[in-house]
């Protein structure tokens, strides 16, 4: 339900009828939700939006005549009290970093469990505007240079008093950008890697919370956990950095210290 107690807008872009079908078949077991749309391509995507102003827009990424990743900033445009939701049939990861920066709100992957597409509609639909933060670009290229290996690009994106507190270190707190190269070298020294990847984004307060997981390389194995990143950001740096297992804990770190 939305916040006015109706039922979720929802709008379909596939280029895929029968995956449109059984999306939308899904979708509408729900009571709270009704597909107000569908669009085969990103143009009809981008023009059905416009018409119905729907609460949330769930489109792939590859279509033909305009894919998602051009369909997005104009479906922001047109319907900007819309979520944008991408349902990709690739794992997040650079692709997943390209769409929230062009502006989506979420990333599931299409081999997704129904109820967590439906889970998504609602989790979305709840959020207060915005939706979306242009800030998310600071992150992105720093993401991209990190898992380009590039840790010296990285650290550009950051304040030299940048304060990090990192989710693989057990309630450590740096306060440098020296401080955090030292920990990444100490990491990488024992054997252990990591692949971060976004999910989604969620404005709070004066900062940004990051939604993903992050798979861990180690002696023991391959282990992943899902995170959420909380972002402070001082002009175009960031500030404050620090990841948590609850969503409860990345927001109280903004209330306390990312300040207007």
């Amino acid at each position: 339900m939305t916040a006015d107690g109706g039922a979720i807008k929802v709008f379909l872009v596939d280029d895929v009828e029968e995956l449109r079908l059984l999306v939308k078949i899904a979708l509408e077991e729900d009571p709270g939700i009704e597909v107000v749309g569908e669009g085969a391509t990103g143009r009809e995507g981008v023009e059905g939006v416009r018409e119905t102003q729907p609460d949330v827009v769930l489109l792939d990424l590859s279509m033909p005549d305009m894919d998602g990743l051009e369909a997005i900033p104009l479906m922001r445009a047109d319907a900007p009290n819309a979520r944008l939701v991408v349902l990709s049939g690739h794992e997040p990861g650079r692709v997943s970093l390209e769409a929230l920066d062009q502006g989506a709100t979420r990333y599931v992957n299409k081999a997704a469990e129904v109820e967590a597409i439906r889970s998504a509609v609602h989790e979305v639909a709840r959020m207060p505007p915005p939706f979306t933060d242009e800030r998310f670009s600071i992150i992105h290229r720093m993401w991209d240079a990190f898992l380009n290996g590039a840790i010296d690009d990285a650290l550009k994106e950051v304040t030299p008093d940048l304060v990090w507190r990192p989710y693989l270190g057990e309630g450590r707190e740096l306060h440098s950008d020296r401080e955090a190269r030292g920990f990444y070298d100490e990491l990488t020294g024992a054997g252990r890697s990591m692949d971060p990847r976004a999910c989604g984004i969620e404005p709070f307060e004066n900062g940004l919370i990051v939604l993903g997981t992050l798979d861990i390389w180690g002696p023991d194995g391959v282990s992943e956990a899902e995170v959420y990143w909380a972002f402070c950001f001082r002009e175009d740096k960031v500030g404050l950095a620090a990841g948590f297992d609850r969503r409860e804990d990345a927001q109280q770190i903004l209330r306390e210290r990312c300040p207007a």
